[in-house]
């Protein structure tokens, strides 16, 4: 065993390379992928109307919820009405204190 620190230990792994690699595939993807989509006729219809975009905002934004909502179905706390009230009351008031914290 050597005495020297494990600082640059990661740097001399085989798989460091294919890793940089990889990071350099998956963001060129992305990129291409991002060009693809905001080339499209609809991106481009949808970004040109701000009813459009209200439309698909609205719509995005009821599915959330929707989903939100199926989800604590599932949690035992809050599966009912009393234990909504209780958590969201502990939620907002939480989100009240940071705001007030970052408005001071």
């Amino acid at each position: 065993m050597t005495d020297e620190p494990h600082a640059h230990r990661h740097a001399e792994l085989p798989g460091t390379a294919a890793l940089g690699e990889a990071r350099t595939l998956t963001e060129e993807t992305a990129q291409k992928l991002v060009r693809l989509f905001e080339s499209s006729r609809p991106v481009r219809t949808i970004r040109g109307s701000q009813v459009a975009s209200g439309f698909v905002g609205a719509i995005g934004l009821a599915l959330f919820v929707l989903g939100v909502e199926r989800a604590t179905e599932d949690i035992p706390v809050i599966d009912n009405a009393w234990g909504s009230i209780v958590v969201g009351l502990i939620l907002l008031a939480a989100a009240g204190a940071l705001l007030r914290r970052l408005t001071e």
